[in-house]
């Protein structure tokens, strides 16, 4: 944690978070996040095992991430940077940027020293207060006097984004539940829901277009076993609107994509002689 409010965390690349384009991937983008932000909590000791004894439990309900086409490699170190921007009576905003040092980013955090960085992604996300007894929100006004607030926005607002009614469905496919979906609550985890539904993208525009933007709004719970439909649209503004609906047909998740045709990919002699 930072005079400024901010907490960084730094972490190194595994081969499993890059793509063929030398990307974080978007589910490493939003796991490293999340394992930030539960940093910030603990040194709070507001994290999930903290108020869980006080039968109240954190719960992210959205998410929006803006993707640089920036190079990340395979055991490079990259940071994230978290804060609180907003905390309103019933919702708590954290913003966030992931950057990659153009020195080695250990250093930077180890030495105190200051190095030009590049935004590999950048956002803001919605979290809630549920109360495990009642299944209901409760206010944040416990929060206040414990979290620094910073009032920096990586977006335009907090308003919430309403996405477009599906015109049509271009693309639909299934998935049922198993225990690799599973998080730590024995529910399906909010990376996994943006997994099933990048499934939907057509394979022309993954060959010749990379993820620019992904937001996410999370809105009912599903579990092992549960039947999965998610239908992909394109939307008006070249977007595509992927909606994820359980076998009742209730929405329990819904994203928007955006892409951007592909930069030129990184020679591979740039790979294997970079400098670790």
């Amino acid at each position: 944690m930072t005079t400024t409010g901010k907490y960084r965390h730094t972490y190194t690349a595994t081969a499993s978070d890059i793509t063929p384009l030398y990307r974080l991937t978007p589910n490493a983008m939003l796991m490293y996040f999340q394992d930030s932000f539960a940093r910030l909590m603990t040194i709070h000791n507001l994290a999930a095992f903290d108020i869980v004894r006080q039968r109240r439990m954190w719960v992210i309900t959205e998410v929006r991430i803006d993707i640089r086409p920036t190079v990340t490699y395979w055991s490079e170190d990259f940071t994230v940077e978290i804060w609180v921007s907003e905390l309103t009576p019933l919702r708590i905003y954290c913003d966030f940027r992931i950057v990659r040092s153009t020195s080695p980013a250990r250093q930077l955090s180890q030495e105190g020293k200051t190095y030009d960085e590049q935004v590999i992604a950048s956002g803001t996300s919605q979290w809630n207060i549920l109360n495990l007894d009642t299944k209901r929100l409760e206010a944040t006004d416990f929060l206040a006097d414990r979290l620094t607030v910073v009032p920096e926005m990586m977006t335009a607002g907090h308003k919430k984004i309403r996405f477009p009614r599906a015109q049509a469905c271009d693309m639909q496919t299934e998935h049922r539940a198993t225990r690799l979906d599973l998080d730590f609550n024995f529910h399906v985890s909010n990376r996994s829901y943006i997994s099933i539904a990048l499934l939907t993208m057509p394979g022309e525009v993954l060959a010749t277009q990379a993820l620019s933007s992904l937001t996410v709004h999370w809105l009912h719970e599903t579990y092992l076993g549960d039947t999965l439909t998610c239908r992909m649209s394109r939307t008006g503004d070249g977007s595509f609107l992927h909606t994820l609906a359980n076998a009742e047909g209730t929405v329990v998740c819904e994203l928007m994509s955006r892409w951007q045709p592909l930069a030129e990919m990184p020679d591979v002699s740039d790979v294997l002689n970079r400098n670790l």
